[in-house]
Protein backbone atom coordinates (compact mmCIF):
# COMPACT_ATOMS: atom_id res chain seq x y z
CA UNK A 1 0.00 0.00 0.00
CA UNK A 2 1.50 3.37 -0.95
CA UNK A 3 1.38 6.45 1.27
CA UNK A 4 -1.17 8.34 -0.86
CA UNK A 5 -3.52 5.35 -0.91
CA UNK A 6 -3.18 4.99 2.87
CA UNK A 7 -3.91 8.68 3.48
CA UNK A 8 -6.98 8.55 1.25
CA UNK A 9 -8.59 5.98 3.55
CA UNK A 10 -9.04 8.55 6.31
CA UNK A 11 -11.91 10.92 5.57
CA UNK A 12 -14.00 13.19 7.77
CA UNK A 13 -17.00 11.46 9.32
CA UNK A 14 -20.37 11.69 7.59
CA UNK A 15 -21.78 15.20 7.89
CA UNK A 16 -18.30 16.71 8.41
CA UNK A 17 -17.29 17.13 4.77
CA UNK A 18 -16.13 20.70 5.47
CA UNK A 19 -13.16 19.53 7.54
CA UNK A 20 -9.93 17.78 6.69
CA UNK A 21 -6.82 16.50 8.43
CA UNK A 22 -3.91 18.84 7.77
CA UNK A 23 -1.19 16.17 7.87
CA UNK A 24 -3.14 13.71 5.76
CA UNK A 25 -3.80 16.27 3.05
CA UNK A 26 -0.11 17.22 2.94
CA UNK A 27 0.80 13.54 2.77
CA UNK A 28 -1.71 12.90 -0.01
CA UNK A 29 -0.23 15.79 -2.02
CA UNK A 30 3.29 14.37 -1.80
CA UNK A 31 3.44 13.22 -5.42
CA UNK A 32 2.32 16.63 -6.71
CA UNK A 33 4.81 18.40 -4.44
CA UNK A 34 7.70 16.21 -5.61
CA UNK A 35 6.69 16.90 -9.22
CA UNK A 36 6.67 20.65 -8.56
CA UNK A 37 10.09 20.49 -6.88
CA UNK A 38 11.60 18.88 -9.96
CA UNK A 39 15.16 17.78 -10.59
CA UNK A 40 17.78 19.21 -8.26
CA UNK A 41 15.32 19.73 -5.40
CA UNK A 42 14.56 17.39 -2.51
CA UNK A 43 11.36 17.58 -0.47
CA UNK A 44 11.39 17.64 3.32
CA UNK A 45 8.30 17.16 5.50
CA UNK A 46 8.08 18.02 9.21
CA UNK A 47 4.51 17.17 10.19
CA UNK A 48 3.48 17.90 13.76
CA UNK A 49 1.71 15.00 15.47
CA UNK A 50 -0.63 17.51 17.13
CA UNK A 51 -1.76 19.24 13.93
CA UNK A 52 -5.55 19.35 14.25
CA UNK A 53 -8.45 19.00 11.89
CA UNK A 54 -9.05 22.22 9.99
CA UNK A 55 -12.33 23.73 8.79
CA UNK A 56 -11.25 23.58 5.17
CA UNK A 57 -12.38 21.00 2.56
CA UNK A 58 -9.59 18.63 1.57
CA UNK A 59 -9.62 19.73 -2.08
CA UNK A 60 -9.20 23.40 -1.15
CA UNK A 61 -6.51 22.62 1.42
CA UNK A 62 -4.54 20.60 -1.13
CA UNK A 63 -4.84 23.49 -3.59
CA UNK A 64 -3.39 25.84 -0.98
CA UNK A 65 -0.51 23.55 -0.02
CA UNK A 66 0.46 22.69 -3.60
CA UNK A 67 0.11 26.32 -4.66
CA UNK A 68 2.41 27.53 -1.89
CA UNK A 69 4.94 24.84 -2.85
CA UNK A 70 4.85 26.10 -6.42
CA UNK A 71 5.49 29.69 -5.35
CA UNK A 72 8.22 28.67 -2.86
CA UNK A 73 9.95 26.60 -5.53
CA UNK A 74 10.13 29.69 -7.74
CA UNK A 75 12.19 31.55 -5.12
CA UNK A 76 15.33 29.55 -5.93
CA UNK A 77 16.61 28.97 -9.46
CA UNK A 78 18.53 25.69 -9.02
CA UNK A 79 19.26 22.98 -6.46
CA UNK A 80 17.80 23.07 -3.00
CA UNK A 81 15.22 21.68 -0.64
CA UNK A 82 11.51 22.37 -0.47
CA UNK A 83 10.44 22.35 3.18
CA UNK A 84 6.85 21.80 4.36
CA UNK A 85 5.99 22.04 8.08
CA UNK A 86 2.66 21.70 9.85
CA UNK A 87 1.78 23.00 13.30
CA UNK A 88 -1.16 22.50 15.64
CA UNK A 89 -2.65 25.46 17.48
CA UNK A 90 -0.97 24.41 20.75
CA UNK A 91 2.45 23.84 19.18
CA UNK A 92 5.33 26.24 19.82
CA UNK A 93 6.14 28.85 17.21
CA UNK A 94 8.29 27.78 14.29
CA UNK A 95 11.75 27.12 15.67
CA UNK A 96 14.57 29.55 14.86
CA UNK A 97 16.34 26.71 13.08
CA UNK A 98 13.72 26.98 10.36
CA UNK A 99 15.25 30.34 9.44
CA UNK A 100 11.82 31.89 9.83
CA UNK A 101 10.60 34.72 12.03
CA UNK A 102 8.48 33.28 14.84
CA UNK A 103 4.75 33.10 14.17
CA UNK A 104 2.71 33.34 17.34
CA UNK A 105 -0.87 33.04 16.09
CA UNK A 106 -2.55 30.10 17.84
CA UNK A 107 -4.02 28.34 14.82
CA UNK A 108 -3.32 25.23 12.80
CA UNK A 109 -0.85 26.30 10.14
CA UNK A 110 1.41 25.11 7.40
CA UNK A 111 4.71 26.69 6.41
CA UNK A 112 6.37 26.26 3.03
CA UNK A 113 9.82 27.53 2.12
CA UNK A 114 12.77 26.74 -0.10
CA UNK A 115 16.33 26.28 1.13
CA UNK A 116 19.33 26.68 -1.18
CA UNK A 117 21.41 23.65 -2.08
CA UNK A 118 24.81 23.29 -3.67
CA UNK A 119 23.89 25.29 -6.74
CA UNK A 120 22.17 28.24 -5.12
CA UNK A 121 22.58 30.70 -2.28
CA UNK A 122 20.17 32.61 -0.05
CA UNK A 123 21.50 35.87 -1.46
CA UNK A 124 20.32 34.90 -4.94
CA UNK A 125 16.79 34.06 -3.79
CA UNK A 126 14.15 36.29 -5.30
CA UNK A 127 10.41 35.86 -5.72
CA UNK A 128 9.52 35.29 -9.36
CA UNK A 129 7.34 38.34 -10.28
CA UNK A 130 5.24 36.37 -12.76
CA UNK A 131 4.64 33.48 -10.36
CA UNK A 132 3.94 35.83 -7.46
CA UNK A 133 1.49 37.97 -9.43
CA UNK A 134 -0.37 34.94 -10.76
CA UNK A 135 -0.56 32.68 -7.71
CA UNK A 136 -0.12 34.52 -4.41
CA UNK A 137 -3.19 36.81 -4.69
CA UNK A 138 -5.37 33.86 -5.68
CA UNK A 139 -4.12 31.77 -2.74
CA UNK A 140 -4.54 34.70 -0.37
CA UNK A 141 -8.10 35.26 -1.57
CA UNK A 142 -8.96 31.58 -1.20
CA UNK A 143 -7.60 31.51 2.34
CA UNK A 144 -9.55 34.62 3.31
CA UNK A 145 -12.79 33.16 1.94
CA UNK A 146 -12.18 30.06 4.05
CA UNK A 147 -11.54 32.07 7.21
CA UNK A 148 -7.76 31.86 7.15
CA UNK A 149 -4.95 34.15 6.08
CA UNK A 150 -1.64 34.06 4.25
CA UNK A 151 1.59 35.45 5.68
CA UNK A 152 4.73 36.01 3.59
CA UNK A 153 7.87 36.28 5.70
CA UNK A 154 10.62 38.20 3.95
CA UNK A 155 14.10 38.20 5.47
CA UNK A 156 17.53 39.50 4.45
CA UNK A 157 19.72 36.93 2.70
CA UNK A 158 17.03 34.26 2.80
CA UNK A 159 14.28 32.98 0.57
CA UNK A 160 10.74 34.00 1.61
CA UNK A 161 8.66 31.66 3.71
CA UNK A 162 4.91 31.29 3.27
CA UNK A 163 2.60 30.53 6.20
CA UNK A 164 -1.05 29.60 5.72
CA UNK A 165 -3.00 30.19 8.95
CA UNK A 166 -6.03 27.91 8.91
CA UNK A 167 -9.33 27.85 10.81
CA UNK A 168 -9.52 25.00 13.31
CA UNK A 169 -12.39 22.52 13.04
CA UNK A 170 -14.87 23.01 15.87
CA UNK A 171 -16.65 19.66 15.43
CA UNK A 172 -15.64 16.22 16.61
CA UNK A 173 -11.88 16.41 16.90
CA UNK A 174 -11.39 12.67 16.47
CA UNK A 175 -13.09 12.49 13.09
CA UNK A 176 -10.81 10.98 10.49
CA UNK A 177 -7.77 11.05 12.77
CA UNK A 178 -5.09 8.44 13.18
CA UNK A 179 -4.98 7.71 16.91
CA UNK A 180 -1.26 6.95 16.80
CA UNK A 181 -0.55 10.52 15.72
CA UNK A 182 -1.57 11.96 19.09
CA UNK A 183 1.61 12.95 20.94
CA UNK A 184 0.36 12.18 24.45
CA UNK A 185 0.17 8.52 23.50
CA UNK A 186 3.98 8.41 23.33
CA UNK A 187 4.12 6.87 19.89
CA UNK A 188 6.08 9.49 17.96
CA UNK A 189 9.13 8.33 16.01
CA UNK A 190 12.07 10.72 15.58
CA UNK A 191 13.89 9.83 12.35
CA UNK A 192 17.40 11.30 11.96
CA UNK A 193 18.83 10.70 8.48
CA UNK A 194 20.92 13.09 6.39
CA UNK A 195 20.37 11.35 3.04
CA UNK A 196 17.18 12.96 1.67
CA UNK A 197 16.00 9.97 -0.34
CA UNK A 198 16.60 7.47 2.45
CA UNK A 199 14.82 9.76 4.90
CA UNK A 200 11.86 10.32 2.59
CA UNK A 201 11.35 6.62 1.84
CA UNK A 202 11.77 5.55 5.48
CA UNK A 203 9.35 8.20 6.75
CA UNK A 204 6.85 7.33 4.03
CA UNK A 205 6.86 3.66 5.01
CA UNK A 206 6.35 4.40 8.70
CA UNK A 207 3.59 6.96 8.13
CA UNK A 208 1.83 4.64 5.71
CA UNK A 209 1.39 2.16 8.54
CA UNK A 210 0.03 4.68 11.03
CA UNK A 211 3.14 5.91 12.84
CA UNK A 212 3.59 9.59 13.64
CA UNK A 213 7.03 10.61 12.37
CA UNK A 214 9.08 13.77 12.80
CA UNK A 215 12.24 14.01 10.71
CA UNK A 216 15.63 15.65 11.06
CA UNK A 217 18.62 15.77 8.72
CA UNK A 218 21.17 16.82 11.35
CA UNK A 219 21.77 16.86 15.10
CA UNK A 220 20.56 20.42 15.59
CA UNK A 221 17.14 19.69 14.11
CA UNK A 222 16.90 16.43 16.05
CA UNK A 223 17.59 18.20 19.35
CA UNK A 224 15.00 20.88 18.51
CA UNK A 225 12.37 18.18 17.88
CA UNK A 226 13.40 16.38 21.08
CA UNK A 227 12.87 19.52 23.16
CA UNK A 228 9.51 20.10 21.47
CA UNK A 229 8.03 16.61 21.72
CA UNK A 230 9.98 15.23 24.69
CA UNK A 231 8.33 12.17 26.28
CA UNK A 232 6.01 11.78 23.27
CA UNK A 233 8.99 10.39 21.34
CA UNK A 234 8.89 6.63 21.82
CA UNK A 235 11.55 5.65 19.27
CA UNK A 236 14.64 7.32 17.82
CA UNK A 237 15.80 5.96 14.47
CA UNK A 238 19.20 7.43 13.64
CA UNK A 239 21.90 6.95 11.07
CA UNK A 240 25.20 6.16 12.76
CA UNK A 241 27.11 8.67 10.62
CA UNK A 242 25.66 12.19 10.60
CA UNK A 243 27.17 15.56 9.59
CA UNK A 244 29.55 16.60 12.35
CA UNK A 245 28.43 14.02 14.90
CA UNK A 246 28.02 10.27 15.31
CA UNK A 247 24.60 8.79 15.84
CA UNK A 248 25.78 7.35 19.15
CA UNK A 249 26.81 10.78 20.45
CA UNK A 250 23.52 12.29 19.31
CA UNK A 251 21.49 9.60 21.07
CA UNK A 252 23.44 10.32 24.24
CA UNK A 253 22.34 13.97 24.01
CA UNK A 254 18.74 12.92 23.38
CA UNK A 255 18.53 10.81 26.53
CA UNK A 256 17.30 13.61 28.79
CA UNK A 257 14.42 15.05 26.69
CA UNK A 258 13.48 11.61 25.32
CA UNK A 259 14.14 9.56 28.42
CA UNK A 260 11.78 6.69 27.54
CA UNK A 261 12.66 6.41 23.87
CA UNK A 262 13.93 3.19 22.37
CA UNK A 263 16.79 3.42 19.86
CA UNK A 264 17.26 1.90 16.41
CA UNK A 265 20.49 2.66 14.55
CA UNK A 266 20.69 2.32 10.77
CA UNK A 267 23.83 2.27 8.65
CA UNK A 268 25.25 1.08 5.36
CA UNK A 269 28.14 -0.47 7.27
CA UNK A 270 27.84 -3.95 8.70
CA UNK A 271 27.31 -4.42 12.43
CA UNK A 272 30.80 -5.88 12.80
CA UNK A 273 32.47 -2.69 11.52
CA UNK A 274 30.65 -0.34 13.89
CA UNK A 275 31.97 -1.35 17.29
CA UNK A 276 29.84 -1.16 20.40
CA UNK A 277 26.47 0.53 20.20
CA UNK A 278 24.46 2.41 22.79
CA UNK A 279 23.23 0.02 25.46
CA UNK A 280 19.83 -1.38 24.58
CA UNK A 281 19.93 -0.10 21.00
CA UNK A 282 19.01 -2.21 17.98
CA UNK A 283 20.62 -2.14 14.55
CA UNK A 284 19.33 -2.40 10.98
CA UNK A 285 21.67 -2.39 8.00
CA UNK A 286 20.91 -0.31 4.90
CA UNK A 287 19.52 -0.93 2.41
CA UNK A 288 16.55 -2.56 4.11
CA UNK A 289 13.13 -3.56 2.88
CA UNK A 290 9.88 -2.12 4.18
CA UNK A 291 9.12 -5.47 5.78
CA UNK A 292 12.47 -5.51 7.62
CA UNK A 293 11.97 -1.96 8.88
CA UNK A 294 8.41 -2.56 10.05
CA UNK A 295 9.32 -5.82 11.77
CA UNK A 296 12.07 -4.06 13.72
CA UNK A 297 9.87 -1.09 14.67
CA UNK A 298 6.96 -3.30 15.70
CA UNK A 299 9.33 -5.24 17.93
CA UNK A 300 10.41 -2.03 19.63
CA UNK A 301 6.90 -0.51 19.80
CA UNK A 302 4.66 -3.56 20.27
CA UNK A 303 1.60 -1.49 21.23
CA UNK A 304 1.85 0.87 18.25
CA UNK A 305 -0.37 0.50 15.16
CA UNK A 306 0.05 -2.51 12.87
Amino acid sequence: MNFTAFASRFRPAEGEEGCSDLNQVIAGAERSIVHIAGAGFSVQFALSPSATLVAVPASALEQIVVGLCSVARSTLPVNGRLWIESRGHDDPSFAPISGVVAVTEARPRVLVRAEPGGGGSPESAALSPARSAAELPALEGLLERLGGRLEVLLQPASAPAFVAHLPAWAGTQSAGRIPAALPHEGRVILLVEDEPQVQAVTARILRAFGYAVVTAHNARTALTHAEQYGPAIALVISDLLLPGVSGKDLVGRLRTPCERARVLFISGYSREHLGSLTEGACFLRKPFTAQELLAMVRGLLPEAPH
